[in-house]
Order: structure tokens, then C-alpha cells, then sequence
């Protein structure tokens, strides 16, 4: 069974090694961002190779059942009691694992409870903050668009204002990470909270906080593919990531899982709910590309004088 998988990579590998020990199916891996992936399936496109597909963005699952490269497919035991029920594609083509939600993450010498959006648009972090590229970072660009789709008529003024009070557009999430640990930054705007998570549970002084306002929520999908010609396994590995073990591995790595009784880890549980930001999903699929390539060449390149 071939599996393409966006992060965290040891989440899949834990997946596909445990389904062989207990299937004796045998999995081959390809794992990277879903930019990666879904750059790849579009080359694999006539040659097809994956048969079930794990990503970190509901929009790419919506995009490859709108281009026809999915069959449905749901467990029978996910029913709205078990599971968070709007995660998933009504039609189930795709299938949300798990979520994550898009925050900021503050150093604690510059912590404060009531953080907003508005709060690093009007300078109040002056110099001191990181963005990871949306064209790098999927959790990013589903910040962008989901922002830009709540705030139509502020939206790219605020953006803009990000840039003029010096945030960096850096890489991937990585580097973002890297720079507010390190300390050459306060804050990072859009981060994904399960990296912040994994840092806070190692001890660092760092916290997740999510805007009063709302954050946008990044769904990650699982689906099997049309072309597949070993559909057997694959309805069967889907099942297996909706079991015990994969959903508590989930947790454990501080995503939200998508079976409701499995616990939350201790540092996702310590920081406390927060307010969703809705995102139409036709809407979404409609201005993703313009809103990307919009921030791409007026906000992350734009020489901004200060």
C-alpha cells in the first residue's frame, strides 16, 4: 500500500508500521508538507502511484475531489457520536484524522491573555515578529485565506500594516519556530499550535495563545484514491488511523483527534478553548489561488518603508 502523508512525519510512520504489524500488509511511506505532495500527485496524474493520501489542509482533500482523484469511503463506526461530524466531507470523499488550530505563539516575557489579530497590526509588537511563508506553510496560507475571507473589507490593510511594524515572512514552520526560540523575535503571527506545543511540553518559555476574535481551524484529511487497485487495503488503513492507537499517537503529539473520547494532551488542555473562525469551503476553493499569489507579490515581497 503506498501512502503519501504530510506531517508530523513520525505520526505516519507510527501509522504505517503499526497497520503492518497488525495487518501484514506492507506500506511504502512518502512523506513531506501537502504543497510537496500535492505537487507531486499533479506529476503522478497519468502514472498514478498512491493509493491513500494523509494532508494538513481540508482545502487540498476539496481540491482532489473536485478534480474527480477520490472515492468515498466512511467506517461505519464514525458516527456524529463519536466523531467531530463538520470535519469531515459530507459526501466522504475525505476524512479529518485530526485538526489543528492557528494562533500565536508568545515568549513569556511578552505574554498577555487578551492577544488579538489587531495587536500586531497596530505595532504593539514593533520589529518583534515572525510569520511562516503561506507559500511554505500550509497552516499559514489557510490563516490568509481564512482571514481575508472573515475580514473582507480589512483585511490586506491590516496584512500590510503587519509588514510596516517589521514582521519577517520566514520559511516553513520550522524556521519561524526557530527564530522566537532563540529569541531574535517575540511572537509568531499564524502559527500552527501543535508545534507550539511539542516546544512548551520540552520545556521552553514560550506559550500558544489564540486571538479573542477567532482562529482558523486546519483539518487534516485522509482519502483514498479512484485509481487505487488495492481498495481492500486502503478502506482498511483508513480504518486504522480512526483506531485507538493511531487517535491516542494523535493526541500525543498535541493534534486534536478526531475521535471525541480521546483525550487532549496536558499542554493543548492547558491552553484553554478558543472561538473558530467559520471559513466557507466554496468561498475558500474560489479565492484560495488569488489570495495566495495576492500576499505572495503585495505583502511577503513588497518593500515596505517604514
Amino acid at each position: 500500500l503506498v501512502v503519501y502523508s504530510a506531517g508530523p512525519r513520525p505520526l505516519a510512520e507510527f501509522a504505517c508500521k503499526q497497520f503492518t504489524k497488525q495487518t501484514g500488509i506492507e506500506t511504502q511511506l512518502f512523506s513531506a508538507t501537502t504543497g510537496q505532495i500535492m505537487a507531486k500527485l499533479e506529476a503522478e496524474k497519468y502514472h498514478p502511484r498512491a493509493d491513500v493520501v494523509v494532508l494538513a489542509s481540508r482545502f487540498a482533500g476539496e481540491w482532489l475531489k473536485r478534480a474527480d482523484r477520490l472515492r468515498p469511503y466512511r467506517p461505519a463506526f464514525l458516527t456524529p457520536e463519536t466523531t467531530h461530524e463538520h470535519w469531515h466531507d459530507p459526501q466522504s470523499y475525505y476524512l479529518a484524522t485530526s485538526a489543528a488550530a492557528v494562533g500565536v505563539a508568545v515568549r513569556r516575557d511578552h505574554d498577555a491573555n487578551d492577544l488579538d489579530w489587531s495587536d500586531f497590526f497596530d505595532g504593539r509588537f514593533q520589529g518583534g515578529v515572525v510569520m511562516p511563508s503561506p507559500s511554505r506553510s500550509g497552516t499559514a496560507a489557510d490563516f490568509v485565506l481564512g482571514y481575508v475571507l472573515a475580514h473582507p473589507d480589512t483585511a490586506w490593510t491590516d496584512l500590510l500594516n503587519l509588514r510596516k511594524h517589521g514582521a519577517q515572512i520566514a520559511g516553513a514552520n520550522s524556521q519561524a519556530m526557530t527564530e522566537l526560540l532563540i529569541g531574535s523575535r517575540h511572537a509568531i503571527f499564524a502559527a500552527a499550535d501543535y508545534l507550539v506545543f511539542k516546544e512548551i511540553a520540552r520545556g521552553e518559555p514560550i506559550v500558544m495563545r489564540y486571538p479573542k476574535s477567532g482562529v482558523p481551524m486546519v483539518e487534516r484529511p485522509i482519502a483514498i484514491f479512484r485509481t487505487t487497485p488495492h481498495a481492500d487495503a486502503a478502506r482498511k488503513f483508513v480504518d486504522f488511523y480512526f483506531s485507538r492507537p493511531v487517535q491516542t499517537e494523535i493526541a500525543r503529539l498535541h493534534l486534536i483527534p478526531a475521535l471525541r473520547d480521546v483525550p487532549l494532551s496536558p499542554e493543548r488542555q492547558a491552553a484553554g478553548a478558543f472561538k473558530e473562525m467559520p471559513i466557507d469551503i466554496d468561498q475558500g476553493m474560489k479565492q484560495q489561488q488569488p489570495v495566495l499569489r495576492k500576499f505572495q507579490y503585495q505583502i511577503e515581497r513588497a518593500v515596505v518603508v517604514q
